[in-house]
């Protein structure tokens, strides 16, 4: 039987890291490419650019018995290890779009969306990433940064440990070298952008979001703030009635509209520019919903509401 040859000597990983900034960083450590680093795991090194989606479910174990990291911890390093929490299943299908979008109904009527059947899609995963980061945190840290798994996926806007926004990096994620001549300067976040924010990184911290009326599962969390984003991105002539509302939580965020391509796509086909102006809208919808300035038309709106009839836990109850 084959030995393990462990590393005796490696970085521990950050709370919230991406596995791709771990393994860089052991890497760095035993100045190897992080793909040299993968195949000396026993993977094909072409592997590496999916480690913060999917990776092979062996090399979790692998990098346990290498480092002794609990096997949960590493997986929960990529979006894999999330399912069926912020994401459904690791294997897309034509109809995830709509089963995870349509749990709910907040802003809008039950039953009001056209259905929709998107492949290959997962919720949260960008088409065309983009990494932002903490100034803060990168500031505090040593090169390589390590670096967030939240960070690369359109669902938050900022750093609630720090109370500002995350700023785009155009470059290779870790490679924050341009930062440490000239870091850009901490932009304080909006109250309910911050306060959406920080229930969504409790959601990864604790697997519990409080809302007004409720405790919620995780997983709950995330399909609201899906549908809401689904909702407000909903074509007018679809909204019907409601196409008023819509618009006007839109002007509220400090948008005169809807803006982006004419065409309808999914949150995550969007540009970064369209993706956060998304989240803003959310956020603002949200606010509105706790202080009784909006009233949704659709049933699970009442998880918002201190006296709340939603349904327990909704239809989704996690895992």
């Amino acid at each position: 039987m084959t030995a393990v040859r462990r590393w005796p000597v490696h970085p521990a990983p950050a709370p919230g890291e991406a596995l791709s900034s771990w393994l860089r960083r052991i890497a760095v450590r035993y100045d190897l490419h992080p793909e040299d680093l993968v195949a000396d795991l026993g993977f094909w090194p072409g592997r590496a650019a999916g480690l913060d989606t999917c990776p092979p479910e062996r090399l979790a174990h692998e990098l346990s018995k290498r480092t002794g990291v609990d096997v949960q911890r590493i997986r929960r390093m990529s979006l894999s290890g999330w399912s069926p929490w912020l994401i459904e299943q690791t294997e897309p299908d034509p109809g995830m779009f709509a089963k995870y979008t349509r749990h709910f109904s907040v802003l809008l009527p039950e039953g009001k969306r056209r259905v929709r059947e998107i492949y290959p899609w997962m919720p949260w995963c960008p088409t065309r990433p983009a990494v932002r980061a903490c100034p803060h945190c990168i500031a505090t840290t040593t090169p390589p940064h390590p670096y967030q798994l939240l960070w690369l996926l359109p669902l938050t806007l900022s750093c609630p440990v720090h109370g500002c926004l995350l700023e785009r990096w155009t470059k290779s994620a870790s490679y924050f070298a341009g930062w440490e001549r000239r870091p850009p300067t901490p932009r304080p976040v909006p109250a309910t952008l911050l306060a959406m924010d920080t229930r969504t990184w409790q959601a990864m911290a604790t697997g519990r979001v409080q809302l007004p009326g409720q405790q919620v599962h995780a997983g709950t969390w995330f399909r609201l703030m899906r549908t809401i984003i689904d909702e407000l991105g909903t074509p007018l002539t679809e909204c019907r009635t409601a196409g008023r509302m819509i618009m006007w939580v839109w002007k509220e965020a400090g948008y005169p509209g809807r803006l982006g391509p004419l065409k309808w796509q999914p949150h995550e086909g969007y540009s970064i520019d369209s993706q956060l102006r998304n989240l803003e809208a959310t956020a603002t919808a949200i606010q509105l919903l706790e202080s009784n300035a909006l009233i949704g038309r659709g049933p699970d709106s009442a998880f918002f509401r201190a006296a709340s009839n939603a349904r327990v836990e909704g239809p989704y109850k996690g895992s």
